[in-house]
């Protein structure tokens, strides 16, 4: 089946599909609704301020348009549900409810607003019920309507079948429905029971795959030697300009016995932020270097690359080491050097972004891969650099700690050694929650910090502002510039250019900025030795691995630091959270909190989108290992597995009925 044979499906809309990435039935059933609608759901008005809700409401009264001035309008329409009326508002959209007349019914999808005693809602979406809807309605936000994208699931369920790597008798073993049937009850759910083991029941073998596609894809026995003598990295670490810390020198060592085994390295290296995972790494390349090998390091932003190469610049190449840059913002002659120097081997070590797999890029004699920041990489990132060389070892390194139980699920048999040990000059960072009426006392610490030349990072969710109401970078900048509550304030975020992001960090390092108000495009490896404040607006909006990875930002000099926490919302779970953070000042109790709080989330990256998944949780893991042992053993299943790895897929086929 074709997705334009689909009823529905025009050129536009197929268009509209292919640029979300869905070009077969398989990609539609795996595009998981974002949301669900309980129709027997009765809203009150104890929901609180930043709720998610969904309802079936009542129109009260025919939609109204209004003008607020030029190129601005809205629409306003109140729903009423178990007694309770909200009050919806759609800017600039004049046909947001055109259609609505009194005593409609429709369902209602979208965050609220306490105001006084009422509820509101901002751009919510609508949809209107339909004879066939159960007790459970999926809910797409995707660029076609809802609607359309749910009658062409229902379509392609209707007209294939799936099949999956998992026997159907293991997977009833475990408790697992059927794929196909559990696909349908994701998007097609008869009521909450049903959906909730369905959810389950994808994400154990979505799981399942992901661990089995790990340990199929190990072929680990080495073909070269590393023939550095034994004193090269005593020699090598006796010459730095520091000490390193036992953490750091039981993690170098453990990573120097991984090189000399006679199987591959596949490492993952935790530490804390600001520990030192770099010098670790270091080490690594340079025994590569002097056993004539080429290693890579990849960071996930051109300012921790440029700023890695600097150190390497520094440290390696008085040893006659080469080091090469790659970064896609370099002018065309210096890439067209870089490439040269990697390809010939004239680089020993090379440093980059994602531009390191690109396919113009080709390496002399690439044997050991480093992936920095390992949680920003997708699987397949990691895998096209790992194929750039022949049968490497592999380092990962994150200063966001991974549960053990949780790595070793995702990664299989991967060795793990961990830094837990900080600079002894490195002060202690404070964390707390600032209240509104703190806040300007707060801006004039930063003002007395800027004057002794110490800089403050401030963190916002956005760059624009937004329906939401989340602080945004051009809106704090904009506000700091005109109150002067901050002296020489810069600002810095994702969509600038790569030239541009470097002169900003460039000013903020040499104090020509003080101040940089930032999203979270500065959250990874910027090493400021001056910063000794960072304040994080809207914090709730954060996990808290990454609110750690924001609060690291500080406290990388010997000044005492000090986390600012603002919070605009009356959620009690989220201020319950955010006061357990400022408690726990370490990323392996941060990791442990976060994963007990919230499960897997910011470590599992699913293929599926949407909410059609269950998070990943304590049990899930469990299930997904055994489940995994019991396919592995299998001989048909594995084999299929293995020559499916290409695909990235859980689901093994679809097929016309």
């Amino acid at each position: 089946m074709e997705l334009s044979e689909i009823k529905g499906i025009g050129e536009k809309r197929l268009a509209a599909l292919n640029r979300m990435g869905i070009f077969t039935p398989s990609d539609l059933l795996l595009r998981f609704p974002d949301k669900y609608i309980d129709r027997a759901a009765k809203i009150d008005k104890s929901a609180r301020d930043g709720d998610e809700i969904s309802f079936a409401g009542r129109v009260v009264a025919p939609a109204k348009r209004a003008f607020i001035r030029r190129g601005l309008s809205v629409v306003n329409c109140s729903f009423e549900n178990n007694g309770v009326v909200v009050r919806c508002s759609w800017f600039n959209q004049p046909f947001a409810a055109r259609s609505l007349k009194e005593n409609d019914i429709v369902y209602v999808v979208g965050k609220v607003k306490k105001f006084k005693n009422s509820l509101q809602m901002t751009n919510p979406t609508l949809l209107a019920p339909q004879s066939g809807d159960g007790e459970i309605v999926p809910v797409y936000k995707t660029s076609i309507p809802s609607r359309t994208f749910e009658s062409a699931v229902k379509t392609a369920l209707a007209n294939v079948r799936v099949d999956s790597y998992i026997p159907a008798s293991t997977a009833q073993s475990f408790g697992l429905m059927p794929l196909q049937s559990a696909l349908k009850s994701v998007h097609m759910p008869s009521g909450k029971v049903e959906l909730d083991s369905a959810r389950r029941s994808v994400a154990v073998e979505n799981l399942c795959y992901v661990i089995s596609s790990y340990r199929l894809l190990k072929d680990d026995k080495r073909d070269f030697t590393y023939n550095a003598d034994d004193g090269e990295i005593d020699r090598f670490i006796g010459s730095l300009p520091f000490s390193l810390t036992e953490g750091q020198r039981s993690a170098a060592d453990a990573v120097i016995r991984a090189l000399r085994s006679d199987r591959l390295t596949n490492m993952l290296v935790q530490g804390e932020v600001g520990c030192g995972k770099t010098v670790v790494a270091l080490c690594a390349m340079y025994f590569a270097a002097k056993s004539g090998c080429q290693s890579a390091i990849m960071a996930p932003t051109e300012v921790l690359a440029r700023q890695h190469y600097a150190t390497m610049v520094k440290i390696l190449e008085p040893f006659g080491i080469k080091t090469q840059l790659l970064c896609a913002s370099m002018p065309a002659k210096q890439r067209e050097t870089a490439l040269f120097n990697i390809k010939f081997g004239v680089a020993d070590c090379v440093v980059g972004t994602q531009s390191l797999i690109g396919e113009c890029v080709d390496y002399a004699n690439l044997r050991l891969v480093i992936v920095d920041e390992q949680q920003r990489f997708g699987v397949n990132q990691r895998a096209k650099l790992e194929s750039k060389g022949r049968k490497t070892d592999v380092i990962v390194m994150t200063a966001t700690p991974i549960p053990r139980t949780l790595a070793l699920s995702l990664y299989g048999e991967l060795a793990q050694c961990e830094i837990r040990t900080l600079p002894a000059d490195r002060p202690q960072i404070h964390t707390s929650i600032v209240p509104p009426g703190k806040i300007r006392d707060m801006y004039r610490y930063v003002s007395d910090k800027a004057s002794k030349d110490e800089r403050t990072y401030i963190i916002c969710p956005r760059i624009e502002s937004s329906d939401d109401e989340a602080a945004s970078v051009e809106e704090v900048y904009a506000t700091l510039a005109r109150s002067k509550l901050a002296p020489v304030t810069g600002y810095i975020h994702g969509k600038m250019k790569e030239a541009e992001k470097n002169d900003v960090m460039n000013a903020f390092k040499s104090g020509k900025i003080k101040v940089l108000v930032s999203t979270t495009v500065v959250e990874v490896g910027i090493d400021v030795p001056q910063a000794t404040t960072v304040i994080v607006y809207d914090a709730e909006r954060f996990g808290l691995s990454q609110l750690h990875q924001i609060r690291g930002r500080v406290g990388r000099g010997t000044l005492e630091s000090y986390c600012f926490l603002l919070s605009g919302n009356d959620d009690p779970d989220g201020a319950d959270r955010l006061k357990k953070f400022c408690t726990v000042t370490d990323g392996f109790s941060v990791s442990e909190l976060d994963f007990k709080l919230r499960g897997a989330g910011d470590f599992v990256g699913l293929r599926q989108h949407g909410n059609g998944s269950s998070a990943i949780d304590a049990d899930i893991i469990d299930a997904a290992r055994r489940l995994s042992d019991a396919v592995i053993s299998d001989e048909n299943s594995a084999r299929a597995i293995a020559a499916s790895l290409d695909s990235a897929e859980f689901i093994r086929s679809v097929t016309m009925n």
